[in-house]
């Protein structure tokens, strides 16, 4: 056989190996059920907890605090139809993120699996003994379900043992865990000599979920001085791809979080934030602020800017009431809010309707049009 001959037969085939190794590089996705995310309203200052539904399959993301519960169970019995949480994820030892568990708030519910932050937590601050009592009860309540069969890792683990959690591998939707340097296995105590900060937020619990086209990145209370970093360096190309993106706003959209790197690398089309709203505040620039009384500093003002430079689609529990948002993997987010039950106050006439506010964004709430956009 002559060269010419031998090409024509080798080069289709050599282009068709090439474009079969591609991974999802170039697939074409065609749309999926909905998978359905609902940040559910908190009543008090901080406050998470986030339920991802497909199907069947429930996954729990924190659970507020303990005043939330009560709200939180609501979601959960009328969306949880079979009353089982197949996924646990508990972030971090924070008394707004565990609050909700250990009122009650999961009562009546099996769990198939949870993955926790690992460690012991300890402290001789006396500040902290309410949350050091948080973490006592919470642990105890986790020991219980194991012992009525429930699945239990510590991130460390996962990260070995459950690097991926396969939702349904017939419509390409895993759950992954994201690296952070900061995390400790379930030998160590907090504080460690290992995190340069004795805050429990920079080993908070991360992950993604990846469903066709679309990526949602969920990473607690992590803050822009150690974990955003850690996270970054660690999956530099996790989104060398193009993918439509949704993120959980870090830490409440703080101050300390959402650093440039980190939603650089992100680069959001959709984010939602949680916290409540607070009572009786009454200056116009409350969230420019940090924390104290009469002051919104959970989201904060420059950290909603860094965000509005990259995507006006925000949403904020406190605004919109239990927010929920729905993909197909491949077509644009949805938004459904079911209106606050928490009002936030009048000033000087101003006056914003629930049912009027229950889709917007946080962008053209009368929150940000009158409060922070002076």
């Amino acid at each position: 056989m002559n060269k010419t001959k031998l090409f024509k037969i080798i080069f289709p085939l050599l282009c068709l190996v090439i474009s079969s190794c591609g991974g999802n590089e170039n697939k074409k996705f065609t749309p999926g059920d909905d998978l359905t995310l609902t940040s559910i309203e908190m009543s008090e200052q901080y406050g998470e907890s986030t339920l991802i539904q497909y199907r069947d399959y429930d996954i729990l993301i924190d659970s507020g605090t303990r005043n939330d519960a009560n709200h939180i169970s609501e979601v959960l019995v009328e969306k949880v139809s079979d009353q089982t949480i197949d996924l646990l994820i508990v972030t971090h030892p924070h008394g707004d993120h565990i609050g909700g568990i250990i009122n009650g708030a999961l009562d009546g519910f099996s769990i198939g699996t949870i993955v926790d932050y690992g460690y012991s937590f300890q402290t001789s601050d006396t500040g902290k003994i309410e949350n050091y009592t948080y973490v006592s009860s919470y642990i105890n309540w986790r020991n219980d379900n194991i012992q009525n069969g429930t699945t239990y890792y510590p991130i460390t683990s996962a990260l070995e043992k459950l690097k991926t959690i396969t939702i349904s591998k017939s419509d390409d939707l895993y759950l992954k865990w994201l690296k952070n340097d900061n995390y400790l296995s379930e030998n160590e105590t907090f504080p460690n000599s290992k995190i340069p900060t004795d805050n429990p937020n920079t080993t908070s619990v991360s992950c993604y979920i990846e469903y066709k086209n679309w990526r949602i990145i969920l990473c607690g209370d992590i803050e822009s001085s150690f974990a955003e970093l850690s996270i970054v360096n660690n999956h530099q190309n996790l989104f060398k791809e193009q993918h439509r993106t949704m993120l959980k706003a870090n830490h409440h959209a703080s101050s300390s979080s959402l650093g440039s790197n980190f939603l650089d690398w992100v680069n959001p089309e959709v984010v939602f934030t949680s916290s409540a709203m607070i009572d009786q505040v009454a200056i116009p620039n409350q969230v420019e602020l940090g924390s104290g009384s009469g002051q919104q500093d959970h989201p904060n003002k420059s950290t909603i800017k860094r965000i509005q430079n990259r995507t006006n689609q925000v949403y904020w529990n406190a605004i919109n009431g239990d927010v929920t948002l729905t993909i197909d993997g491949v077509n644009d987010c949805q938004m459904s809010g079911k209106g606050r039950n928490k009002n936030y106050f009048t000033t000087e006439g101003i006056e914003a309707s629930v049912e009027q506010e229950k889709n917007v964004t946080f962008f053209n709430s009368a929150f940000y049009q009158h409060f922070l956009k002076k």
